[in-house]
């Protein structure tokens, strides 16, 4: 046999096994085909667009897909009627599945709840609670969105101290002060304080209290932020109003900021002292002349 009739005869087996795959592989999509249109589908409301959060949704963002019943989520949405002129807190992404359950009614929009995600609560400090507002705050530099870390300052002096040795403590306290982050990355919801139909009063910034605003002294800043990190701003807020000894600072981020600083650090005086070879105090022990 030659090598040429080999040849026509192996190119013959190609095209004969390539026949018979593609008929094996036809007769399967057709049968998953057939299978898939067998099956019970219903109609839900889909994102045609990335729909932001805290926005009113319009037909022109939403489209119609066909999905099989047992992919169906409860509460999807079944008609465009029912889910456009709605309002979302929470926003959707291009090609999800719109839930009525995280929709809500267009006059509600302006609800302070509304601005929540889910998973966190509001907490209002005042930008001054102990007699002086934040430096930054002073300074007029805070805007709603800013990110904040929050500095607590404590005196660290040694238990059993005697009266008098308290007293020269609170005369020289340096060797003892104790700075440390408390909070990090503390995103400002707003500034100002909301009216009764839920929008916004903002402060002014006007150190003269001309306008009809609440001045920034008396504004309050608006956290959203985790419910430990709640509990967290109130101790601190609590300590400070009611302990004079400790003292809270505010610092602001980069907007491009998200690293996490070193929480376990502690700037005290030996640390001042051996970083910056600082000399020492007068008295550093407790009850010395």
């Amino acid at each position: 046999m030659t090598s040429k009739r080999l040849g026509f005869i192996f190119t013959a087996i190609g095209i004969v096994l390539s026949l018979v795959v593609g008929i094996v592989v036809y007769s399967q999509v057709s049968e998953a085909q057939r299978v898939q249109a067998s099956l019970p589908t219903l109609r839900v409301v889909v994102a045609a667009v990335d729909i932001p959060p805290r926005t009113e949704i319009a037909a022109s963002m939403l489209s119609v897909q066909v999905i099989p019943d047992q992919l169906m989520q409860q509460g999807a949405a079944t008609r465009v009627e029912d889910v456009a002129g709605k309002y979302t807190p929470d926003g959707f992404v291009m090609g999800e599945i719109v839930n009525a359950r995280r929709l809500g009614e267009i006059a509600a929009k302006s609800t302070p709840s509304y601005a929540i995600e889910k998973g966190k609560v509001m907490y209002v400090m005042p930008v001054s609670f102990t007699g002086s507002e934040f430096s930054v705050a002073r300074v007029n530099a805070l805007r709603a969105r800013d990110r904040v870390d929050l500095l607590y300052t404590t005196i660290d002096a040694p238990q059993g101290l005697t009266p008098d040795q308290r007293q020269d403590v609170q005369a020289n306290p340096i060797p003892y002060l104790q700075t440390r982050i408390m909070l990090q990355n503390l995103r400002i919801q707003e500034i100002g304080s909301y009216a009764a139909d839920g929008s916004l009063i903002p402060a002014t910034g006007d150190p003269t209290g001309k306008g009809s605003t609440p001045t920034l002294e008396n504004a309050s800043i608006i956290f959203i932020v985790k419910p430990e990190e709640a509990l967290v701003l109130k101790w601190l807020k609590d300590a400070a109003t009611f302990y004079k000894q400790s003292n809270i600072e505010m610092v602001l981020r980069s907007p491009a900021d998200e690293e996490q600083a070193d929480q376990n650090l502690v700037v005290n005086f030996n640390y001042m002292q051996q970083k910056y070879n600082l000399a020492p105090p007068p008295s550093v022990t407790p009850g010395g002349h």
